[in-house]
C-alpha cells in the first residue's frame, strides 16, 4: 500500500500535477503522521507553488528543528510504518527519483546541506545511473566538507599578542656619505682651501705712451 502511494506521488509530480501530488502527500501523512519523507515532498510542493513560508516550516519540522505532535498510544503502528516509508520511496526503480533530485537541490539552496545530501542519495538509490544526481551529490558533499573545515578553524583560539614577544629588528644603518655630499645636503658652503684644478691666468698691464 505504501509503495503504491509513493509511486502515485512520483507519477503526479513528474507529470506536473502538483495538486494531486500534494493530495497524495497529505494522505500519507494522515495515515502515518511521523513520516518525514512525505512531509519533505509536501514541502517541495509548497515551495514550487509559491508557498515559501509553509515550505520552510515543513522542512524545519522534517529536520527536527520544530516540535511535532506528541505521539499517543494509537501511533505505535504509525511509527512502525514510518520506518518503511524511506525504503518504499527510494527503492530501485521508484518514480520519485526526479522528485528526490529536485528536493536535494532545493534543500541545498535553502542552506540545509545535510538534508540535501540525504535526498540526493535517495535519488541515486532509486536510479543508480542518475548522472545529474551524482554530480550534484559530489558538489554538495565537497561544499559541505569545506563548511565543516571552515567552522572548525573558526573555533581555534588565536594566541594573544602579549604572548608573542619576539625582538624587533633594528633598522639598517644609512650608507656612509663623503664630506662633500654631506655638506651639500646640509646646505653648508664648500670648504675652502681646495685649490682649483686650473691655475689663475696672469695678466700684465700694457704700457701706454
Amino acid at each position: 500500500m505504501i509503495n503504491a502511494l509513493f509511486d502515485l506521488l512520483g507519477a503526479f509530480y513528474q507529470s506536473g500535477d502538483l495538486a494531486q501530488a500534494e493530495w497524495i502527500a497529505r494522505s500519507i501523512l494522515r495515515a502515518i503522521p511521523d513520516d518525514s519523507v512525505s512531509l519533505q515532498f509536501l514541502g517541495l510542493v509548497y515551495y514550487r507553488t509559491r508557498r515559501r513560508a509553509q515550505a520552510l516550516q515543513v522542512f524545519a519540522a522534517a529536520a527536527g528543528d520544530l516540535p511535532r505532535e506528541q505521539p499517543t498510544a494509537a501511533t505505535d503502528a504509525s511509527l512502525q510504518a514510518s520506518a518503511q516509508c524511506l525504503p518504499a520511496a527510494s527503492g530501485h526503480g521508484s518514480t520519485l527519483a526526479g522528485a528526490w533530485y529536485d528536493l536535494g537541490l532545493l534543500l541545498f539552496r535553502l542552506r540545509r546541506p545535510q538534508q540535501a545530501v540525504s535526498a540526493l542519495r535517495a535519488a541515486l538509490d532509486a536510479r543508480p545511473d542518475f548522472g545529474r544526481a551524482q554530480r550534484a551529490l559530489a558538489l554538495i558533499s565537497h561544499f559541505s566538507g569545506r563548511i565543516v573545515r571552515r567552522e572548525s578553524r573558526l573555533k581555534i583560539v588565536a594566541k594573544p599578542l602579549a604572548v608573542i614577544q619576539e625582538p624587533l629588528e633594528e633598522p639598517p644603518a644609512p650608507p656612509a656619505q663623503s664630506p662633500r655630499a654631506a655638506a651639500r645636503r646640509s646646505g653648508e658652503p664648500r670648504a675652502a682651501g681646495r685649490e682649483s684644478r686650473y691655475p689663475a691666468r696672469k695678466t700684465s698691464a700694457r704700457s701706454t705712451g
